[in-house]
């Protein structure tokens, strides 16, 4: 059976469960269309087609303006010059300074293409200058700018032997007899002479600043130069060729004479900082050669280092450095026999000193001849004490006075004398000591006063090297001053071109008409991806979930107001066609009861019951067509029947069923109208008297019709949809609102009505719906016999 294909946003309604069908019929068209493959070329040929008058609107506007465009783009001309580069030479190790290049060959480029070269190029060709005439370019030859000009559009009047200076719009701004400096307030430097601005002379003009210019300029010019390559060309491109070809020849010319200049400059500025580092390391050599005379006048008196001798020869020492050694081997001895004295002396401890020791100190011994001739007098009394022994006994007198003459030697004199040596060897020490620390710091600055030297000497010969380098140098770049050549010259100079390089208006118009042509194409398409009225059936298959039951062809009329044949013709054959659709999707014994209703006004709903009625009754059918629209009815109109009474007053119990129900003009085809139009009449719909009414025209008629209200009006349409248990939805391309219908469908989901599909009326012949009609010319001649009867919107037409 058709009936509405769910849609995966409503597949919650059912809580997992298929919606339940009816048993009865065969279900032929529930199942969902496969989606479509690829691109949808059909869609967009029918939505371009559709929009051909916007398209085409937005085409020759866009066309227009392009044309206006390309009016305004003027050809351009090319004009070329080639200038010679010097290569460069190899750094040379030695000799004088030559014509070195002055840059690298990568930067000649940038030097042509710096504002140093532009700027004087544009002041001596007064390329900041425009006029309307050619011919004005003799009044300005002698015109300057100044840095305080005023860019802006310009006219100068004369007026017998009175200028008078305005802006664009007529403002004034400066008056004076001609012969005068013209603008100066302005930044002019200007003063035609008084044979060229005669009485009536009128002269526009504008004033743009000379950076300006150059900016555009090097926007237009295309400098090649190879790598490791010579010749540079200079290719430049404008609307004047004649200007083009002179402003190219003016730069070369500027460009190969900066170049030289820069180069002369650049010797100028490297002899004046040589000369100031000449300057800078002839001061420094003098004072390096002072120090080292202050340093040597200063240090000559002190010990020094001695010199290297040559290899096999025997080095000199320096006399203070041996003499430094040598009072420190004194002071070691000294300070080594003070001690050894002092243990001597304190290991007697007051007693008799061991004379013995002191043979251990021969040095004191042989400076001290009292402590020696003591040691000998010791030695001598000892010898006298033994030879007397041997003959007296120690109580002779003899004896006695020898032991005391040694008792005395060895216990006062020599302590005495060898306490005397030790003070003096103490104050010896203290003064040997002072004079090698003396000796000592006096050494150890003996290297620093070396090295000091030693840098001096090497600051002094740096310093004259650099200078002499310095000097050499200046010579040098004197010499080459003299000899500068300029780097460039200008080897071949631009020609003024006869035809142009390029011409951008056609292209630019059909540039412009391509672009305006998509532009409107596209726009055609997002305005159908935007539109929210139902225009495609897979719009009617795939969002709003309904099956296509059938399709109604487009009723226009002729130029007299008139249906065609071919279009009654195509109609009767669309509603038989949906007439076989709808017959079988109801069993055979039992009757056909639907609704016939749309989502707003205008779609067609009226027409489509009308026409399916009169199919059925066209087939046998014992056909009743209800008209439910209780507020806007027409149906009696159409089939020129009474109005009252109607469904409105059988529904008020105020009428038979015989009584309501009318015969129409076509057989089988009876017409039950709305009635009376009533505030209540909706209410009516719901109640128990419509069912009674559905019943027993069921029992009376094999096929009962409903025409039902558009779902915008109301409960009308589900209160008849439900009556009838079927309901058939009108869907007219170019009119019904899918977001409208898609939130009436939802609605009419949850009530206990079965949705056959729908009926897509007005279609037109071509296009995406191409494959839904059917073609009158299959037949071979007009048929001698009517073809049926067509409800159209004028009325009924009777045997079409």
């Amino acid at each position: 059976m058709m009936s509405r294909l769910p849609q995966p946003t409503e597949l919650g309604e059912y809580n997992g469960f298929a919606p339940q069908t009816p048993a009865s019929g065969p279900s032929s068209w529930s199942s969902a269309q496969p989606e479509p493959q690829g691109i949808p070329w059909a869609r967009y040929l029918d939505a371009l087609k559709r929009h051909v008058p916007v398209i085409v609107i937005l085409t020759v506007a866009g066309s227009a303006v392009g044309y206006y465009a390309a009016r305004q783009v003027k050809p351009l001309y090319n004009a070329q010059a080639t200038v010679w580069i010097e290569p460069t030479r190899a750094a040379q190790q030695s000799g004088p300074i030559r014509g070195q290049q002055l840059l690298p060959q990568a930067s000649w480029v940038e030097l042509l293409r710096s504002f140093a070269i532009v700027d004087p190029v544009v002041r001596s060709l007064r390329l900041n200058v425009s006029y309307e005439k050619p011919g004005d370019s003799i009044f300005f030859r002698d015109f300057e700018s100044s840095p305080s000009l005023r860019s802006g559009a310009y006219a100068l009047k004369v007026n017998g032997n009175i200028y008078v200076l305005t802006t664009a719009k007529g403002n004034a701004i400066e008056r004076g007899q001609v012969g005068d400096s013209i603008g100066r307030k302005m930044g002019f430097a200007w003063a035609p002479g008084t044979d060229l601005l005669r009485a009536g002379t009128v002269l526009t003009f504008r004033v743009t600043t000379p950076r300006n210019v150059s900016a555009g300029l090097l926007s237009r010019v295309r400098p090649v130069l190879p790598e490791d390559g010579q010749f540079l060309t200079v290719a430049l491109s404008g609307e004047n060729p004649d200007r083009t070809a002179k402003t190219v020849n003016a730069w070369v010319d500027q460009f190969a004479a900066s170049s030289g200049g820069l180069k002369k400059r650049h010797l100028l500025e490297f002899k004046r900082i040589l000369t100031e580092q000449l300057n800078v390391a002839e001061a420094e050599l003098r004072t390096a050669e002072t120090q080292l005379e202050q340093f040597r006048v200063h240090t000559i008196t002190l010990p020094a280092e001695a010199s290297a001798v040559s290899r096999g020869s025997q080095a000199t020492r320096d006399p203070a450095i041996t003499n430094y050694f040598q009072q420190k081997q004194a002071l070691v001895e000294m300070q080594h026999e003070l001690a050894t004295l002092e243990s001597i002396i304190a290991q007697a401890n007051g007693g008799a000193l061991n004379t013995q020791a002191f043979l251990l100190l021969p040095t004191i011994l042989s400076t001290t001849p009292q402590l020696r001739a003591a040691m000998e007098e010791v030695s001598s009394r000892q010898a006298a004490i033994r030879t007397e022994q041997q003959f007296l006994t120690d109580a002779h007198p003899r004896i006695k006075e020898l032991k005391e003459s040694l008792r005395v030697l060895e216990r006062e004199t020599i302590p005495r004398i060898a306490s005397s040596v030790a003070q003096t060897l103490r104050s010896r020490e203290r003064d040997l000591n002072a004079r090698v620390g003396t000796q000592s710091q006096e050494l150890r600055a003996i290297p620093t006063r070396a090295f000091e030297e030693m840098r001096l000497v090497r600051q002094v010969t740096a310093s004259e090297t650099l200078y002499n380098v310095l000097k050499s140098r200046h010579s040098e770049v004197s010499l080459a001053e003299a000899q500068t050549t300029p780097d460039l010259s200008v080897l071949d100079y631009a020609t003024v071109p006869l035809f142009p390089s390029s011409d951008d208006g056609p292209r630019f118009f059909l540039l412009s008409l391509l672009a305006s042509l998509g532009f409107a194409g596209a726009f055609a398409l997002v305005h159908d991806r935007m539109d929210r009225r139902f225009r495609y059936p897979e719009q009617a298959t795939h969002e709003l979930g309904l099956a296509i039951a059938g399709t109604v062809p487009r009723f226009q009329p002729n130029r007299k107001g008139t249906f065609e044949v071919e279009t009654m013709s195509q109609a009767v054959e669309s509603f038989r066609t949906l007439r076989l659709a709808v017959r079988y999707e109801f069993p055979g014994n039992v009757p056909v009861v639907l609704a016939v209703s749309s989502a707003n006004i205008g779609d067609g709903k009226s027409l489509v019951s009308s026409n399916l009625a009169l199919a059925f009754a066209s087939a046998g059918h014992r056909t009743l067509l209800v008209d439910g629209d209780v507020r806007r009815g027409t149906q009696h109109a159409t089939f020129e029947v009474p109005v009252v009474p109607g469904l409105v007053e059988y529904l008020l119990d105020s009428s038979q069923i015989d009584t309501v129900i009318k015969p129409t003009s076509s057989r089988n085809l009876f017409l039950l109208p709305r009635g009376t139009r009533r505030t209540r009449a909706p209410e009516l719909l719901v109640s128990e008297r419509m069912r009674v009414l559905v019943e027993l025209a069921k029992q009376q008629f094999d096929v009962v019709i409903i025409d039902a209200p558009p779902f915008v009006a109301g409960v009308d349409a589900y209160a008849l949809g439900a009556a009838a248990g079927t309901i058939l939805i009108v869907l007219r391309p170019g009119v019904t609102d899918r977001k409208l219908a898609s939130a009436k469908l939802t609605v009419l989901d949850r009530l206990p009505i079965r949705v056959l599909g729908t009926v897509l009326n007005g279609v037109p012949t071509g296009g995406v719906y191409r494959y839904y009609g059917t073609d009158y010319a299959y037949r071979a001649g007009r048929d001698a016999e009517p073809v049926g009867n067509v409800a159209t919107p004028d009325g009924l037409v009777l045997r079409a």
